[in-house]
């Protein structure tokens, strides 16, 4: 238990550390190489779990330093590498949006990873858990890495990071599969349905490493420069005066992402407005996108006006809010 407390503690502290570190996202990269070659060659196997092994001669042997050693390695490798990659998957993740179901998972994993019996105990007997837990691992390491890297649309990079993802749990759970550990339909549906959910429902994947920084509602902007000529508070507000409203969207990137990316208006809860979708190159400077709305009537309604930017696939991944108290004169 003290071990499980310190290493929820080393967790924290490399979430706090990683912040910004888009620098070291290729070493993750190595790290899960160095996991999966602790695991594949140098791991117990099951059986060693369960009991000790008979030796010819009739008596047992109990795990040696070199298999306590690589299973001590593989469990930091992987606690550290699931703190580290948290925070960039929290800062594309919007309140709401069915890509809390990912950081929700993500960060479970993390803290299951410090509970070293059951954890340790888990990953060594059960071959479906092996392959889920180091296909997730290995999914959110080459998801972020494909698009800051190789330049791929966060589209694209979903789907070849579950296949890569896959690919390489499957020497892993095949090995553990031989010692009899978990039927091989149980591991083909567990592949399955992590390919089926990165492919399927990219909404529940957060666009990583895109986030948005700032939105801002205004009544008046400088098309060329994008300058507003005004700032419309979000709570308590009047609306503008001459019947128009805009909403201005910064969006940070490390790196020349292309992407795509639209702004979806609703107004207490109703859809009113979707915006063109926009294909942008950002730079490691990120971007802006805005849109603006006119009624017919030339008033901005009263009510709570939500703006939701969306990347392809129907990711959110930011939340601009409202209040118009008042309608125009």
């Amino acid at each position: 238990m003290v071990h499980s407390v310190w290493a929820l503690a080393t967790g924290v502290a490399v979430v706090i550390l990683a912040r910004e570190r888009y620098a070291f996202v290729p070493w993750v990269i190595a790290f899960l190489s160095v996991t999966w070659l602790s695991t594949m060659f140098f791991g117990r196997s099951p059986a060693a779990e369960s009991a000790p092994q008979a030796e010819p001669s009739g008596a047992t042997s109990s795990p040696g330093i070199h298999d306590e050693l690589a299973s001590y390695v593989t469990r930091i490798l992987y606690q550290e590498t699931l703190f580290f990659l948290l925070p960039f998957y929290a800062y594309s993740t919007v309140v709401g949006s069915p890509n809390v179901l990912f950081i929700i998972f993500f960060g479970g994993l993390a803290v299951f990873s410090c509970l070293d019996v059951p954890f340790d105990r888990l990953l060594r007997t059960s071959a479906v858990f092996g392959l889920v837990f180091f296909a997730t691992v290995a999914f959110a390491a080459i998801n972020l890495l494909l698009p800051i890297v190789l330049g791929l649309d966060p589209e694209s990079a979903t789907p070849l990071a579950a296949v890569a993802a896959v690919a390489s749990a499957v020497p892993l759970t095949l090995r553990a599969a031989a010692h009899g550990v978990g039927g091989r339909w149980r591991l083909g549906i567990a592949g399955g349905t992590i390919l089926a959910v990165a492919i399927g429902l990219p909404s529940v994947v957060p666009p990583a490493p895109l986030r948005m920084t700032s939105a801002t509602f205004a009544s008046r902007i400088d098309r060329q420069t994008l300058e507003l000529g005004d700032t419309l508070t979000s709570v308590g507000s009047s609306a503008p005066t001459d019947g128009v409203l805009i909403v201005l969207v910064e969006v940070f990137a490390p790196a020349a992402v292309p992407t795509s990316v639209s702004l979806e208006w609703k107004r207490d809860g109703l859809v009113f407005r979707a915006s063109r979708v926009v294909d942008i190159l950002a730079h490691d400077a990120g971007f802006r996108v805005w849109d603006s709305w006119r009624p017919e009537s030339n008033e901005v309604p009263a009510g709570r006006y939500k703006v939701t930017l969306k990347a392809q696939g129907g990711r959110v991944f930011g939340v601009a809010t409202l209040w118009v108290t008042t309608p125009g004169s």
